[in-house]
């Protein structure tokens, strides 16, 4: 296979790295009060039902994101809903696998549909090719349909964007300098990053904030702006023989207060990510 870019390289090599968060369980210790055992329990069932409702409204959301035609979206949010132990909510399962089943035979059908699809299949630039963030800034520069043009036109532009990005952040790092040398001080400063380390740096804040692992999913990321990072997750899989790529998530994160937001697939707006 033709090997990536170096912007992805690096970023999901420093991403990998990340070891696994693991959660513990804390103890509820049991009382001899019978006034205690029961707000135990009472405490217990609103857990119960908070888990509920949150789980159908997960399930809610999905069936929305499918009868509106976001496919992609609605895999990924019915994913995310079955990753959950619904052991306890059997009919709400049921009717999850059930409607994950309808959601990938929509996406397959699609994907068989469209003739770029054995294109896509063939590229050493899937990520590229299937992610709405990199089709828009592709359509901007070149004119083009990242999902039609050749591997090369695509390494091209890569190769372009990242020059300019380094370019952009040796100027700010210059100006930064400049700055820093005509004031007098007593503490040293710290290193500023390169694009291709603030980028990782904001891949890496991004994986440990969601959970969301860097193996298994494509990460792709624009900057906003100068504080605003723009990064789109998707997991790829196979259904009836064609590769379809979920999406799991479009978020924003803004470097100075380290802030995520999510965007709702279904009107288009960012609000805070809360996992």
């Amino acid at each position: 296979m033709i090997k990536k870019s170096k912007i992805f390289m690096m970023a999901f090599a420093s991403i990998v790295l990340l070891g696994a968060c693991g959660t513990e369980n804390n103890g509820t210790t049991e009382s001899s009060a019978s006034s205690e055992v029961v707000s135990v329990s009472e405490d217990s069932s609103s857990q119960e039902v908070t888990a509920e409702a949150t789980y159908q409204k997960m399930y809610d959301d999905s069936l929305a994101q499918f009868e509106a035609g976001k496919l992609d979206e609605a895999a990924g949010s019915i994913d995310t809903l079955l990753q959950n132990d619904l052991t306890e909510y059997s009919e709400l399962e049921a009717k999850a696998t059930e409607l994950k089943t309808k959601i990938n035979s929509a996406q397959a059908e699609k994907v068989k549909a469209d003739e770029s699809a054995a294109l896509i299949e063939q590229s050493a630039y899937k990520t590229e090719r299937t992610s709405d963030l990199a089709a828009t800034e592709f359509k901007e520069a070149t004119g083009h349909d990242i999902k039609t043009v050749s591997d090369d036109e695509i390494q091209a532009w890569l190769t372009e964007k990242e020059a300019a990005a380094e370019q952009s952040s040796s100027t700010a790092a210059s100006s930064e300098a400049a700055t820093s040398s005509s004031a007098a001080s007593s503490t040293s400063e710290a290193p500023v990053m390169t694009a291709e380390e603030e980028r990782t740096e904001v891949l890496n804040k991004v994986v440990s904030m969601t959970g969301i692992s860097a193996e298994g999913n494509q990460f792709y990321v624009s900057k906003i702006d100068e504080g605003t990072y723009q990064i789109e997750i998707r997991h790829a899989h196979e259904v009836d023989g064609v590769e379809i790529s979920n999406m799991v998530g479009m978020f924003q994160y803004n470097l100075s207060d380290e802030t995520l937001l999510k965007m709702d697939p279904l009107n288009g707006e960012y609000v805070p990510y809360t996992n």
